[in-house]
């Protein structure tokens, strides 16, 4: 069975743009690290490296919320 880390709630990660889950963190092969859909592991992974978490972001923003300038703080 695969283990996952769970992102901290504090750290702002855009939700899968197909499912809308929370993105985990999962090691792969060589000691390398991908961002990737929680429900479905075919919905955009990041590329195998550092975790990228910006990459997940620029892929699974949804146009028109680009106003929001305080996005990366956590919601009350």
């Amino acid at each position: 069975m695969n283990k996952f880390i769970k992102i901290q709630e504090s750290i702002f990660v855009e939700r899968c743009i197909v499912c809308g889950s929370r993105p985990i963190i999962e090691q792969v092969p060589g000691g390398k690290f991908i961002v990737r859909c929680k429900a479905n592991a075919d919905h955009y992974p990041s590329k195998p490296g550092m975790v990228d978490i910006d990459a997940w972001n620029r892929h699974n923003h949804k146009p028109g919320t680009d106003n929001d300038n305080i996005r990366h703080l956590k919601q009350g």
